[in-house]
């Protein structure tokens, strides 16, 4: 079964988030994670859902005004965590940050989902197998080999997210099966690799037919509940 992760980035209220629990909590999905802000993460765990956080601090513990750290996302339960989202690069500079990010997650059995994607200009330069070759390398250096297997990769074109234009079938599959051969090569593991940006009800069963697509990382389709539910319904 493929992994669906709804990433709600800032948005939903309170009273909205209890709507959202409640339509959910009787579907019984096993293969859907929800990614909430971080004050709503022990709602929905509380209610007996996968969730991830949508960052983690770089550090284990501190003086660090507003992070979260690894260890207590881990003790409130918390299975999976966004890392390196194109937003946090870009305006955060996390950049230097994902490798200790993911470190600290797998040193607390949390599941790093990371991020990565190329811009518009990139993409129009033929650096993208350059640009997510270093944001792998960069995010997975000097790390335990033993622990990389539980490491999920999202491809995200930087360029697509948002804007409704995603990359052909055929782009897809090159970059994620890039990606996988990339990953296998140097690091000896295959991950399971997710794709991202513009990911709705109007291009899902199109996704659907890339059979190297592990799941997907769903962003602006996850925060209106019943779309949500229906792309759900239709990813295999």
């Amino acid at each position: 079964m493929k992994l669906v992760v709804g990433n709600f980035k800032m948005n939903l209220d309170s009273f909205e988030i209890n709507e959202y629990i409640d339509f959910f909590k009787e579907k019984g999905y096993n293969n859907v994670v929800f990614a909430p802000p971080a004050l709503y993460l022990d709602r929905f765990i509380n209610n007996g859902f996968s969730v991830a956080s949508q960052n983690v601090g770089f550090a284990p513990k501190g003086a660090y005004t507003g992070d979260i750290s690894a260890g207590e996302l881990k003790s409130i339960g918390v299975n999976y965590s966004i890392v390196g989202h194109s937003e946090r690069r870009k305006y955060y500079n996390d950049d230097k940050y994902v490798n200790d990010k993911v470190k600290l997650l797998l040193d607390n059995d949390i599941i790093p989902i990371i991020c990565i994607g190329e811009t518009k200009e990139e993409r129009d330069n033929d650096q993208t197998f350059d640009v997510l070759s270093k944001e792998i390398s960069d995010a997975l250096k000097k790390i335990d080999t033993n622990l990389l297997n539980n490491v999920i990769i999202a491809y995200e074109p930087i360029w697509s997210i948002g804007t409704g234009v995603i990359p052909t079938n055929s782009d897809i599959e090159k970059t994620i099966i890039f990606i996988k051969n990339y990953i296998q090569e140097h690091f000896n593991v295959l991950p399971r690799v997710l794709y991202g940006g513009s990911v709705n009800n109007d291009c899902i069963s199109n996704l659907e037919s890339i059979s190297c697509i592990d799941g997907y990382l769903v962003g602006g389709c996850s925060i209106k509940k019943e779309d949500f539910d229906r792309l759900i319904k239709n990813v295999g």
